[in-house]
Order: C-alpha cells, then structure tokens, then sequence
C-alpha cells in the first residue's frame, strides 16, 4: 500500500492555488489600479498647474490694464500740480512787483505819493453846550484777516472793525465779519493816485445800476451792516453826481455813507443833504503819523472834539 506524496488531501492544494491566484490577481489590480489613479492624478495636477499659470497671466493682464490708466493719470496729476505751482509763484512774483516797497501806510487812504501830507481837514461843525453828553466812535479800517480781528478784540474796547469786501488776496472777510455784533464795510473808490486798488473799485463813471448791483451784493455779505465808509475815494467822493448815485442807491438800502475824507473836495456832505440823509464824516484819523506817542495824541483830540461837539469820529 503506497503513502500519499504530500500529507494534506488534494483538495486542499486546490484550494492554497487557487487563494494564491486570487491573492496575484489582486496584486495585479491593485497595481493597474495604482497605475492608472496615479497618472490621472498627475494628469489633473498637470491641468491644474496650466489653469494656475493661465491664471496668473491673466492677473499679470489685468494688472497692466488697471494700473497703466492710473499710473498715466497720476502722471498727469502731478504735472498739472506742478504747472499750479509754477502759476502762483508767476503770480506772486507779479503781485510783489506791483506791489509798493514795503506795508501800505496810513496816508494810502488820501496822499499816497506824499508820506508826510496831513489828512484833510474834518467837517465844521457847531460846539455844544460844556458838559453835553460826548459819544465817540472809533473805527478801525481795512479789516481783512483773521489775525486783525482777534487783535482788535484782544484791546477790550468797543472799536467799530471796517471790512473790505472780500477778493483774492482775503477772501474770507465777510465769513470773518458774520461773527461780529456790529460792523462796517470799507467800500473801495476810486483815487486820484493809487498804484494798489481792491478788486472790484467802484469808479467814478459807475452807472447807478451797477452801484445798485454792487451794494445789494455787499448786503448779502454783509446782512447786519448799516454802514459803509470809503476806502481811498479821493477821486470818487469829490465828484458830486458819482457820490448823489451813490446816496440814493444805499439810502433805498437803509445803509448810511460814512465819509472817510480822503480829499478836502469832498461832495458827500452836499450830496447827503441833497438826498435828505444824515452826514457823517471822519473827525480824526488816528495814524495818519506812526507811534504809539501819535496815536494817543490823536485820541486825546477826538475825545476832545466829541466833548465839543458832541461826537467825534476817529
């Protein structure tokens, strides 16, 4: 009787071949498998870098497109700023040419091109009994910054602040002026010799229509004024039918004219009585000579005028 050749049965051998075929088949798949998974992978990371890098080059074009009109636009910018700049200083060196030698002295209101003439005398008025009760107005002209009314409300006192009208070189004296509880506006006129006018000067030859113009505009700058005095004038006030327009305009206005008296030919007084308005002209002016020492000279004559007659204005 013959052994078998190995000690398991034959089925069994079967079976261990068969598993061991199964077990090389899977190895086989899983290989394929791993295979093709990797290089569809690598496939998709292969479109993937290309949608990045198309990505980025369309990033790159957007760039361009955005920053090139805004580079060329600040470019632009800065020349047009630097030509501004180029203007004002053409312009400021123009203006110091114009300009007089060194800061406008009193005398510009009524002897410009004589720095030791007198301002003209004052109007003649009739003394009051001794011991009347004096007023005395003190305005003071050319108000036109900031820094002038925080000085004239750093005295303490009641001084009347005169507003030119607003130009390029101070533009915001109106604005200045709305914070004030009473005022005047300093109306520039034409003068017989002046080399540094305001802007917007009313001349002798203004017709009533433009004066009338003129004023109403001042009243929208000015809502509260009640008052004008001139501002140079020396040509202007002395021609009697420029000053009787003048009248009539601001008397429709409710404004009274106060005469700076710029020149001994004044016609203010007889154009204001001939219009049936009150005159009021200018006593004394306070500076028309530098120094504290002249100032104060000049004060004591004010208040003595006031006592005299009652009122004085300085």
């Amino acid at each position: 009787m013959h052994k078998p050749l190995f000690p398991f049965p034959r089925i069994w051998l079967k079976r261990i071949g068969l598993s061991i075929a199964v077990l090389c088949l899977v190895i086989i798949a899983m290989s394929i498998g791993y295979f093709i998974g990797f290089n569809q992978l690598e496939g998709e990371l292969s479109r993937e870098r290309e949608q990045t890098k198309q990505l980025i080059e369309e990033i790159k074009l957007i760039t361009s497109i955005d920053e090139g009109p805004a580079t060329r636009a600040d470019l632009k910018a800065s020349e047009q700023e630097k030509e501004i700049q180029r203007l004002k200083q053409e312009l400021q060196t123009i203006l110091d040419q114009e300009r007089p030698a060194g800061a406008l002295k009193p005398q510009h209101e009524y002897a410009p091109k004589d720095s030791k003439a007198l301002p003209p005398p004052s109007y003649t008025r009739p003394k009051v009994p001794e011991g009347s009760e004096a007023k005395l107005v003190i305005i003071i002209d050319d108000v036109s910054y900031e820094r002038d009314v925080k000085s004239i409300r750093s005295t303490g006192l009641p001084l009347v602040m005169s507003f030119l009208p607003p130009s390029p070189r101070h533009p915001k004296s109106a604005e200045l002026a709305r914070g004030e509880s009473g005022y005047m506006v300093h109306l520039p006129l034409e003068a017989e010799h002046f080399d540094d006018e305001e802007p917007a000067t009313m001349r002798s030859e203004t017709t009533e229509e433009e004066m009338a113009k003129r004023i109403a505009n001042l009243k929208q700058l000015y809502p509260n004024v009640r008052y004008i005095n001139n501002h140079t004038g020396s040509k202007f006030t002395a021609d009697a039918e420029a000053m009787e327009r003048l009248i009539r305009v601001m008397k429709k206005e409710g404004i009274t004219f106060v005469d700076s008296r710029t020149t001994p030919k004044t016609k203010v007084p007889a154009a204001s009585f001939k219009n049936g308005v009150r005159y009021i002209g200018r006593d004394v002016f306070l500076d028309h000579q530098s120094g504290v020492a002249n100032v104060k000279k000049q004060i004591r004559e004010a208040v003595a005028k006031a006592k005299r007659h009652g009122s004085a204005v300085a």
